[in-house]
């Protein structure tokens, strides 16, 4: 008889329910089986109503970021283990059991100008080997979840999420806008004694990128 593994799954529709709630569900434990694993079996064999993201097969891989048992964690890497607690990236606003707010996120972004000009030489060139370390970025959003500071919406601190993106334009040879300058306008500042920085796609997020832009601004 196939071995069975209990989770507690968070739950929440605005529209319907009054307050979240954790589910359990007991699901066959096979060597291996991912935390991804378990929600498509729920949503296939139990639950069909439960509502979560993946995009494995249109290399969307940041798409099914979660909290494990309280901590930011891509479900694809993670292991199915007994008494697992399965929530929402915390930080962002929650959208319906599984699945955050990500739009509102990237619409708010847009403000930064997070691109390269048109009118730039687009010829391809190689950028620095800690700028390419920083192009592994899946967007999956989790180190916000797990960064002590940021608050969604706040315009006094951008997170390290954006703090990465700077870098990597800032590594861009053909990017001319000040990302340093830019960064310290959105508060990097506070990063510098922290280093709670999280990638569960392996990106050293203080080494990498923010210790670069806490450089010393232009004219300081």
């Amino acid at each position: 008889m196939c071995r069975e593994v209990s989770i507690e799954v968070f739950r929440y529709d605005p529209g319907t329910d009054s307050s979240p709630s954790w589910r359990k569900y007991e699901i066959p434990f096979e060597e291996k089986n991912t935390v991804l694993g378990a929600l498509l079996f729920i949503q296939e064999k139990l639950d069909p109503t439960l509502a979560f993201r993946y995009g494995c097969r249109y290399n969307r891989c940041g798409l099914c970021s979660l909290e494990v048992n309280g901590k930011p964690r891509m479900s694809c890497h993670s292991y199915l283990e007994e008494g697992m607690r399965l929530g929402p990236l915390s930080k962002l606003p929650l959208i319906r059991d599984l699945v955050v707010d990500r739009k509102g996120l990237f619409q708010d972004l847009a403000k930064y100008e997070l691109f390269i000009e048109k009118n730039t030489d687009n010829t391809v060139i190689f950028e620095p080997e800690q700028g390419a370390k920083l192009r592994g970025c899946a967007e999956c959003l989790s180190c916000l979840a797990a960064c002590p500071k940021y608050s969604f919406g706040s315009d006094d601190f951008g997170g390290p999420f954006l703090f990465v993106k700077l870098a990597q334009l800032h590594f861009d040879p053909r990017d001319k806008k000040d990302r340093i300058e830019q960064a310290h306008s959105l508060g990097i500042n506070l990063c510098q004694d922290c280093k709670k920085c999280y990638c569960p796609n392996g990106i050293n997020i203080y080494r990498d990128a923010i210790s670069t832009l806490l450089k010393v601004k232009k004219n300081d």
